[in-house]
């Protein structure tokens, strides 16, 4: 169950309504419904957390809006005497530059270097450089062009001469086509990326003069969804067979999914299943390119996982699993498989205790802001996998044995609760150590799930603008959509040239997809591309 912001001011205003009803015998609005309605699952699901005491009071604050989420701070300064990270040198990131400026150049006409001057007449006209106008224009999302093609029939055996359609026009669809490549690559994007509900769409089309109906951009975006296919089981088979694999998950909502009874996990029986969620999963090839999966059904990110591995070689080394600590998230189906667990999380729950314990809890977050801190300079430097993890070895192992050692001797203070928000922090860490500090053991592991969590903006977008999805079909829909569109932006490829591209070729496409991944298309067939 979900928590939801709900504005006091709101609320405010909403309990006099609810108040003038009653006093005057009417029924409530349907907006004020949905408010109130809003205003007891969130009520639910705190009463929920306090009841199972997995809340602290600086996580009740934080879900009732009275203070910020942000977990930045500063260093104390007392405890961390190290310089700072060193200045990020990255390059910026070159999605920036796949839509090229059109440049259109006006020449002066019956007029040319050396002539005399229409002012003056004892001047003459020299070189100096062009003046420049930058315009930016707008466009509707969708444009309707009604292309009327000239016939002419045979008086006798009534056969039909049709004129033939521009290029252009054929690029973008057949000749029966209704809906073109770009018109249905729009669509997909704007709801699958940027999380705009197709009855927004709708809305906006009319509001441009355009009109498309919701259920005929869901049809469109089906289409595409089926087009591309191949791509997105393409992309399961590459991501079994990667060295790094990110998972985690985040709530949703089926509004057909009835709960099931599954077979558990560990083979021992059922179990009545009923919790949605879009699992997230980034598969890193040996290569360095980024596969983006997700999947929405009625299963945790370790099931999703657990599909993947089913595709690996078994010939292939051990993958390295990153995750948070939640045993539904270790995959079932590997057993040699690497667990690397997020210190994100760990410190997490440092942050939501610090202001009972300022000092103690200070001082281990200063020592964990250290590990981040070479982590970054490792990244400054360039150092590769094996120095990076040599670096760490060296310098972020201490650090984490001193922050191990902080916890157990906190434990061990007579004025220490373990069943307190501080000592389960504390019992975490050490309860989790061997996967928290994988990334100074093992080469290649990651230090955090920060890139799996920023993935799943992409769903949490989704579903605080769409609240749910209607069937499991629209789900499925979604799933490969969001997973090539993102798989794309993500390895810096233009997601709706890439679109267009996977429609205009769907032949060769489903004949053999793994020519047709994004990095693929950008390096065998540059101009399929081109924004032009």
């Amino acid at each position: 169950m979900m928590v939801e912001d709900i504005d006091y001011q709101a609320l405010q205003e909403l309990i006099v309504r609810v108040e003038h009803a009653i006093e005057h015998d009417l029924a409530l609005e349907a907006d004020d419904l949905r408010l109130l309605l809003s205003a007891i699952h969130t009520l639910m699901a705190v009463q929920s957390r306090l009841e199972d005491k997995d809340i602290t009071l600086n996580k009740l604050r934080k879900l009732l809006g009275m203070i910020k989420s942000s977990e930045k701070r500063e260093s104390s300064g007392s405890h961390d005497k190290r310089k700072p990270a060193l200045t990020s040198k990255k390059k910026p990131k070159s999605r920036q530059k796949l839509k090229p400026i059109k440049t259109v150049q006006y020449n002066l006409v019956d007029t040319v270097k050396g002539d005399t001057c229409p002012e003056c007449p004892s001047g003459k006209l020299s070189k100096k450089p062009p003046s420049v106008l930058l315009r930016i224009s707008g466009s509707a999302p969708l444009e309707a062009v009604k292309h009327i093609a000239q016939q002419l029939k045979c008086n006798l055996c009534d056969h039909v001469v049709t004129a033939p359609l521009p290029e252009v026009v054929l690029q973008d669809g057949d000749a029966q086509q209704q809906y073109g490549y770009s018109a249905r690559s729009v669509m997909s994007i704007h709801k699958h990326f940027s999380g705009i509900p197709y009855y927004h769409q709708a809305t906006l089309n009319e509001l441009f003069g355009c009109p498309v109906t919701a259920s005929t951009i869901f049809d469109q975006c089906e289409y595409v969804a089926n087009e591309i296919l191949p791509i997105f089981y393409e992309m399961k088979r590459k991501a079994a067979n990667a060295n790094l694999i990110y998972i985690d998950d985040t709530n949703n909502r089926i509004l057909d999914q009835k709960p099931e009874q599954r077979p558990k996990r560990n083979g021992k029986g059922t179990q009545l299943r009923s919790g949605i969620y879009t699992s997230g999963l980034i598969a890193v090839t040996q290569t360095g390119e980024k596969l983006y999966l997700y999947n929405t059904n009625l299963g945790h990110a370790g099931e999703h996982l657990d599909d993947i591995l089913r595709l690996r070689e078994t010939a292939l080394p051990p993958p390295i699993i990153m995750s948070d600590a939640l045993s539904r998230n270790l995959p079932t189906v590997v057993d040699n498989a690497i667990i690397a667990l997020c210190n994100a999380h760990a410190r997490r729950q440092f942050v939501d205790v610090e202001v009972h314990h300022p000092h103690k809890v200070g001082l281990i977050l200063d020592l964990y802001g250290q590990i981040w801190r070479h982590d970054h300079e490792c990244e400054d430097l360039g150092l590769d996998e094996g120095q990076r993890l040599a670096y760490h070895k060296e310098h972020s192992l201490p650090v984490l044995e001193k922050l191990g050692a902080e916890c157990t001797s906190t434990l061990a203070l007579p004025e220490c609760e373990e069943h307190s928000g501080f000592g389960k922090a504390c019992k975490y860490f050490l309860k989790h150590d061997e996967g928290l500090t994988q990334f100074c053991k093992v080469s290649g592991a990651p230090i955090d799930n920060n890139l799996m969590e920023e993935g799943l903006k992409t769903a949490i977008r989704s579903r605080k603008t769409s609240h749910f999805y209607k069937t499991q079909t629209g789900a499925d829909v979604a799933n490969v959509l969001t997973s090539v569109i993102v798989t794309a932006y993500r390895n810096d490829i233009n997601p709706y040239h890439y679109l267009n591209c996977l429609q205009r070729n769907a032949r060769s496409v489903k004949a053999d997809p793994a020519s047709w991944l994004p990095w693929s298309v950008s390096m065998h067939s540059p101009e399929l591309l081109d924004s032009s």
